[in-house]
């Protein structure tokens, strides 16, 4: 008696690359577009400067703008921003982007 196997290895693991790439570019813009209301603002470009990037199974999301760490810490030369341009923007924008993207993918 002889038992045929097929084997679908290789196309459960491409399907599961490929879903977890579409994922991963749609956490990355829902990051940024739950951190946008949150960044400081005076002439856009903070907001403006996001890149977002996926390759495979690995993913990115950068403010590419010189400032933009001091911003999102709250500090500039060890002194903390008192006054943010725009009122409700402040700093630990991306992080609380993050962690409420993620505690929302958790459910």
């Amino acid at each position: 008696m002889s038992v045929r196997i097929t084997d679908y290895t290789p196309k459960i693991k491409a399907d599961t690359t490929v879903k977890a790439s579409m994922f991963l570019r749609n956490i990355t813009d829902a990051i940024e577009s739950t951190a946008d209301p949150k960044t400081p603002k005076k002439d856009g470009y903070l907001r403006r400067s996001v890149l977002k990037q996926v390759l495979g199974t690995k993913g990115k999301i950068q403010w590419r703008k010189v400032y933009a760490q001091a911003q999102e810490a709250g500090y500039t030369r060890g002194r903390k921003i008192r006054n943010y341009t725009t009122s409700g923007t402040g700093p630990h924008y991306a992080e609380n982007a993050v962690k409420k993207e993620v505690a929302n993918t958790a459910k």
